[in-house]
């Protein structure tokens, strides 16, 4: 009998370790898949925020790239805008300031302007330079030797019409050995002086061929020097008229202008 107890009683035990293990395993397994389903649960939620919070960034980054595109192409209006209007100052430009030979013709007329000359008396030395000028028969030639540092001579010279003096200097020519010669180089720029009986002295300087004008007992002498023979210029002048401005006739009536000038 005992041994049927006993026996009875050692199944018992090992039926509850058994339950006891299931139990256990079963609480595991439960625990487990809990703190899976957990997980599963924050990963979701994390990887939806992560979603939303990408989607809300591209939102942003679309309104972004469409601002700047905006905002590229009103610039690129602006700059074709400035574009045009630095061509039309351009092309006003061109029109309206003078260039060339006409801005140097400009700025000695806005020069003798200033000095004092009349409007209408630089109005009709510009008219008058367009008439064909009478001269005095056919132009004179006449050469003389330019000075020198190593010229001793008397000053060599020529004169026009017994009006006006031109004398002039140089620089030395030099030999192969570097010296210098007793005539001037032709080559090198040389200052010419043309001086009338009253004492008023013209300079020109620059290499020849030169051309010079001035007038002298109203007539216009028209200078051209060019180098001649080895030790000389030539020198051609000749003596136009030169344009008169009509002086206002004392016994025509004043007009209305002249009757408050004098007032």
């Amino acid at each position: 009998m005992m041994s049927l107890s006993s026996f009875s009683d050692t199944r018992r035990r090992r039926r509850r370790a058994f339950y006891w293990r299931l139990v256990r395993t079963l609480l595991a397994v439960s625990v487990i898949v809990a703190v899976a389903g957990y997980s599963y649960q924050v990963g979701v939620s994390a990887s939806q925020a992560r979603s939303e919070k990408l989607e809300a960034d591209l939102v942003r980054f679309q309104d972004s790239n469409l601002e700047l595109r905006d905002r590229l192409a009103l610039s690129l209006q602006r700059s074709d805008q400035a574009e045009s209007a630095l061509e039309t100052l351009r092309e006003r430009y061109a029109e309206e300031v003078p260039q060339g030979e006409l801005a140097v013709l400009t700025a000695e007329v806005a020069a003798q302007l200033e000095a004092g000359v009349e409007v209408e008396r630089l109005a009709f030395m510009i008219a008058a330079a367009a008439r064909e000028a009478a001269c005095d028969g056919l132009p004179a030639t006449k050469r003389f030797v330019p000075r020198t540092v190593v010229s001793t001579g008397p000053v060599s010279f020529v004169r026009f019409d017994e009006r006006v003096t031109v004398t002039g200097a140089g620089e030395a020519a030099r030999n192969a050995e570097g010296l210098a010669e007793a005539w001037f180089d032709p080559a090198a720029p040389v200052r010419l002086e043309f001086r009338t009986l009253s004492g008023e002295v013209a300079s020109v300087e620059g290499v020849v061929p030169l051309s010079h004008r001035m007038v002298v007992d109203q007539r216009e002498y028209r200078f051209s020097v060019v180098a001649g023979e080895r030790s000389f210029l030539e020198i051609t002048a000749q003596a136009c008229a030169f344009p008169q401005q009509a002086e206002p006739d004392p016994t025509e009536p004043l007009g209305p202008d002249d009757d408050a000038s004098l007032g």
